[in-house]
Order: structure tokens, then C-alpha cells, then sequence
């Protein structure tokens, strides 16, 4: 896992340079970065998933609700990433977070209660692709490319906006 690591590298590093204890990764853009492409959203207009990451220079920690977490174990695969997790009722008060990191010097990637803002860092670490994410990159430009080409071979006269989204979608 050179990327996994190398990205866990890069935020031990951002802890270190800026005297904090740990980071709170809340949204949806840094959940999927951080463990290389798992996914924490249910609704995709929302910028904060259903899970928190909670990473210090030790530990990666993963708090969720009892309802998701099977899927964050089983389909994401996270504990095979060495993600410890941390569930908590799906209803209700979520004091996890706060019981995981009492005493500690926090960053995270928004505006959080008692945590520095490191939003613009997180960012920058995300943007700055490792070789498989830009790999990754590459191959789905070209499926996307091959779907396109053939979605726009198959378009005929009189065919309605929805009927050719439809082939798109389906190529």
C-alpha cells in the first residue's frame, strides 16, 4: 500500500510542522482521499459523510454509526487499511470524537469546535497525486472517452436529450 502510506506520511507531517496532536477529517473529499478512495456519503450534495477519521501519529481511528459500519468494514475494507473503529448509536449525541481526543491539540479540514483549520493544507495534500491516483486518472479518462465515442455513434435523429443521456449512462 505506497500510497496508503505515503498519504498517512504526508498527514504525520502536517501534524508535526504545525504542533498538533491529531486531525479530524469530516468531509467527504478527505475521507476519500486519506484512505485512498473509500467512500463516507450517502447523499452526494452533502459535504461531510458518515464518518469521521480521527488520525494522530499513531493511530488511524474511523467513528461511524451502527447502521454503516458493516459496510465501512466489509465494502470499503477499511480495517484491512488498520483503521480502528469506533461505532456509535445512529441516533442521538456522537461523543466519540470528543472522547477520543480530550486533551488533545486538533486540525481539522473545516471549521470545527477547538480544532485549527487546515482546510487550505488538506487541499494542497490532496491535490498533489501519487502515481496510482494519477494511473487511476488516465484509465478512467479513457473508459470515460470509449463510453463517449460510442454513446455519440449510436445517437440517431429525433432521439429526445434523456434518450441520449441514457446511452451515455449505459455505455
Amino acid at each position: 500500500m505506497p500510497e496508503f502510506d505515503e498519504k498517512q506520511k504526508h498527514i504525520r507531517t502536517m501534524l508535526a510542522e504545525r504542533g498538533l496532536d491529531a486531525v479530524v477529517l469530516k468531509r467527504v473529499s478527505s475521507f476519500a482521499w486519506a484512505t485512498c478512495g473509500a467512500s463516507s456519503y450517502i447523499n452526494v450534495a452533502a459535504t461531510e459523510g458518515v464518518a469521521t477519521l480521527l488520525i494522530t501519529p499513531t493511530a488511524r481511528h474511523v467513528i461511524t454509526s451502527n447502521n454503516e459500519v458493516a459496510r465501512f468494514e466489509q465494502e470499503e475494507k477499511l480495517v484491512e487499511q488498520g483503521w480502528e473503529m469506533h461505532v456509535v448509536p445512529w441516533h442521538g449525541a456522537n461523543h466519540a470524537i470528543s472522547d477520543l481526543t480530550r486533551g488533545l491539540k486538533l486540525g481539522a479540514d473545516g471549521e470545527y469546535p477547538g480544532c485549527v483549520n487546515l482546510s487550505n493544507e488538506i487541499a494542497c495534500l490532496r491535490a498533489n497525486l501519487a502515481p496510482e491516483e494519477g494511473e487511476r486518472f488516465r484509465t478512467l479518462g479513457r473508459l470515460c472517452a470509449d463510453a463517449m465515442n460510442s454513446a455519440i455513434r449510436a445517437v440517431r435523429p429525433g432521439q429526445t436529450e434523456y434518450e441520449i443521456a441514457t446511452l451515455l449512462v449505459h455505455h
